[in-house]
């Protein structure tokens, strides 16, 4: 009977000890074995057969590193046929970012045939590399599934209900008084079948003055066939050249995933002079972000903001109870890049704000864009309401490349509070190849120009302008550079706000340094004013020194007239803890403070603990806990992040828990029940979702480690891997008269099949020990000669590559 073979170890074991021919197989040519030397080595004659032609993958699935038209892949397992022919099925195609046939398009995994990529593409070359465990394939570029997602790749529908929650709480002591903070943010809701509700509420309590607000709750579907995404409810209307007023109504606006656009790209800026300073930003006279930050200059990320064409209100609370604040202006939210226009957008419904006399109007807003050239893009809208009209045009001109310009009219009539005016918006960028870049925005308003919300406030007063102005420049030898001035200028008497920032920062060889200043040009010092702390001037001066995974910095800080010096050490505790300390001197107090903060990623939420002591009586105290949960047909399941729009689970069979899965959110982990929350899944796109096998317990073998997960907007993906429980085992046999089974014997099943070799007098190594039902040793002719008998534990270890056992052969 042919032999079987299932070990790539006899072959290895033939080759350490006969090179001769193993350059032949190298090569791919034939060679020629030599039978008594296959005889001498205790193999069975047939390996010669099966590896003469060339060198090849032994049949089954193994794990081979893959590499596509040259560029890594990384590690997937692949199945090889009787002649070591690469079987391809769904599950490696998508791993490797191939295109799936129709043919394959429902497989199962069926391990009974063998399919053949070559059909549906010729010109596919696959190069098998089993000296290296490795595969190359080249495949043609309409073979490639990575840049093109395909219908019949797509998840869609599916059902699942969440919550999301961030909790910040804060408790301040100074003198004789003390100060407490706290706020619960939930977003909660389900996905049914592509369809989405979403609910967002705001609980914060200061001092015992309890604040509740509901940002919006509404339902979502995007019509795919027509690239158009529906909100209905309590929505913020998005898309829109005008101020984006929030209203109880519907609308349509284009599915930015299908445009190729996602998230804000809106940043945010500043300075913060206490270790555990709260950033608090509005739009619309609603918390839309807040968060902590350590002292120093800090960013804020992809801010997502309800809309693009109101400005941004940013306040700084210090540990001591102090704020500075400052804003942003909608025109400095734009980006510096032409895009195609945003599409037709229509909303209609009620205002949900209340002005003055309890007025609600209703509304209906239109937007549409057009792409006339290459380098120009024309928008226009109109709005109207009860007694209030609007309308704007916009058009983006690329003058030449890397010069953006555009230029925004609108023109108001508000009935209600007898005002009629215009706005005008110029805006320039710049960036050239020398790392050199620049932009001015300025805006000018006449007296009678409103958005509708400020129709909804009797005491209103608008702007006279406001004008930015910013550069940056970078040298490898000299730094980054950047230099900033805006200017919110008064109307009718109100006092104009004028900011001049700058920075630079230079990363060395052993250290990296950076300077930020801030000014306000026109402080006003009378009391009124100093409560606001708005300091007129800032800087800060850090110099960090990377010491392996921690860092150590040296900083000073002055405002105005005080001055601040302190030393700070942070770093990883773990890889998922964090860790920073703190110790300062007030030059002109005289006093001490100190500061420390502990931030880690608990698999299933994330944790942050920080406390300070300022001087001799102030002292601050903070929590903040964030996360998510899901709730799906298999249980109940937590994130250490917030659960997105469109996200999936992830699950291991056999329940393994505690297994690392890399997603586009960053690392999770299964749970009891072998099951992750992947966060978000990038509409329309393709995403890459990866197991750590490095995290699996010594006794798993993975047979498909990586998915490619591409689901539509608002489903909810069932992501499985498929991993075996095998238990390996070494044994130290001996004879029946105790002698040691003699090294390079032949071990088959009961049906002849080959099994595994001696690797050493008496040492058997078994792989997958419970599918072995017998083990004989037979001699150099297949003849019987006695039958292994060994006893293991009923359960094997996890955590044990092998187990260890006695033998003997009778």
């Amino acid at each position: 009977m042919p032999i079987r073979i299932k070990r790539v170890s006899a072959l290895v074991s033939l080759c350490l000890a006969q090179a001769a021919f193993c350059p032949l197989m190298a090569l791919g040519q034939e060679a020629q074995f030599d039978m008594d030397i296959l005889k001498n080595r205790g193999l069975d004659t047939t390996l010669g057969n099966y590896f003469a032609d060339a060198a090849k993958f032994l049949p089954g699935r193994r794990p081979v590193s893959l590499t596509i038209n040259g560029k890594e892949k990384g590690t997937v397992t692949a199945r090889f046929g009787d002649k070591g022919q690469l079987c391809v099925d769904r599950a490696f195609l998508q791993s490797a970012g191939l295109q799936v046939p129709s043919a394959l398009r429902g497989d199962k995994t069926d391990e009974s045939g063998c399919y053949d990529y070559q059909k549906d593409y010729p010109s596919t070359v696959i190069t098998p590399l089993p000296g290296e465990e490795s595969l190359s394939i080249v495949v043609p570029q309409e073979a490639l599934s990575n840049d093109i997602v395909m219908p019949e790749n797509m998840t869609h529908g599916g059902t699942a209900a969440m919550l999301n929650y961030s909790l910040i709480s804060s408790q301040y002591r100074y003198g004789d008084g003390s100060s407490r903070y706290d706020q619960l943010s939930l977003e909660n809701g389900f996905n049914f079948h592509d369809w989405l509700l979403r609910s967002r509420q705001s609980l914060s309590r200061t001092d015992g003055n309890t604040q509740n607000d509901v940002l919006y709750t509404y339902v979502q579907h995007t019509f795919e066939s027509k690239k158009t995404l529906m909100q209905a409810g309590q929505i913020n209307i998005s898309n829109t050249l005008f101020s984006g007023a929030s209203i109880s109504g519907v609308q349509f606006i284009p599915e930015s995933s299908l445009a190729g656009t996602s998230g804000s790209g809106v940043t945010v800026t500043g300075m913060a002079h206490s270790a555990q300073a709260r950033v608090e930003i509005k739009q619309n006279g609603r918390v839309i972000h807040s968060t902590l930050v350590p002292a120093g200059p800090f960013t804020l990320d992809d801010v997502q903001v309800i809309s693009g064409t109101s400005p941004l209100d940013v306040t700084v609370t210090e540990t001591d109870g102090s704020q500075s604040h400052y804003t942003i202006a909608a025109d400095a939210l734009r980006g510096n890049t032409l895009s195609r226009p945003q599409g037709l957008a229509i909303a209609m419904g009620r205002t949900r704000d209340k002005g003055d006399n309890d007025r609600q109007p209703w509304l209906a807003t239109v937007s549409d864009g057009w792409h006339l050239k290459p380098w120009m893009n024309l928008s226009a809208g109109a709005m109207t309401a009860q007694q209030y009209n609007a309308l704007a045009t916009q058009l983006d001109v690329q003058a030449l490349p890397g010069l953006m310009a555009s230029a925004t009219l609108r023109a108001s009539q508000d009935s209600y509070g007898d005002n009629k005016g215009h706005s005008t918006t110029l805006n320039i960028g710049y960036s050239a190849a020398n790392n050199l870049s620049f932009s001015a925005s300025a805006t000018r308003y006449s007296e009678g120009y409103r958005e509708l919300t400020d129709t909804l406030d009797d005491d209103f007063s608008q702007y006279a302008g406001q004008y930015s102005v910013n550069t940056s420049w970078s040298h490898p030898w000299l730094g980054s550079f950047s230099l900033g001035y805006s200017l919110d200028k008064g109307a009718d008497g109100d006092r104009d706000s004028r900011y001049v920032n700058a920075s630079w920062g230079k990363t060395f060889r052993w250290a990296t340094v950076s300077v930020n200043w801030q000014n306000l040009l026109n402080p006003a010092h009378d009391d009124s004013h100093r409560d606001n702390q708005n300091y007129g001037d800032m800087l800060y001066v850090n110099v960090s020194v990377p010491l392996g995974s921690q860092r150590i910095s040296a900083y000073t800080h002055q405002r105005d007239d005080e001055t601040r010096n302190g030393l700070n050490l942070s770093g990883d505790l773990s890889r998922n803890t964090y860790y920073s300390v703190s110790v300062e001197r007030d030059k002109e107090e005289s006093q001490n403070s100190f500061n420390g903060s502990v931030n880690s990623n608990l698999h299933y939420t994330q944790l942050g603990l920080s406390a300070g002591k300022d001087g001799t009586d102030n002292t601050n105290t903070s929590v903040t806990l964030n996360g998510g949960i899901v709730a799906h047909s298999n249980g109940v399941t937590f994130s250490p992040y917030a659960i997105q729009d469109t996200f999936g689970i992830a699950s291991v069979n056999d329940h393994v828990s505690g297994v690392e899965i890399e997603t586009p959110d960053g690392p999770v982990w299964t749970d009891h029940w072998g099951q992750a929350v992947v966060p978000s899944l990038p509409a329309y796109q393709p995403a890459r979702v990866e197991m750590n096998t490095e995290t699996l317990p010594k006794n798993i073998d993975v047979n498909n480690g990586i998915s490619m997960a591409a689901a539509g907007h608002g489903a909810v993906s069932n992501i499985s891997f498929s991993v075996l429980n095998v238990r390996r085992a070494m044994l130290n046999v001996t004879m029946s008269d105790g002698r040691p089974v003699p090294k390079n014997g032949t071990l088959v099943d009961g049906e002849g099949n080959y099994v595994t070799t001696v690797v050493d007098d008496g040492l058997v190594f078994l792989n997958d020990v419970d599918s072995i039902k017998s083990l004989i040793l037979v001699n150099e002719d297949g003849q019987r000669q006695c039958e292994i008998h060994y006893h293991l534990a009923e359960k094997g270890h996890q955590n044990e590559l092998y187990e260890q056992t006695k033998g003997v052969c009778q």
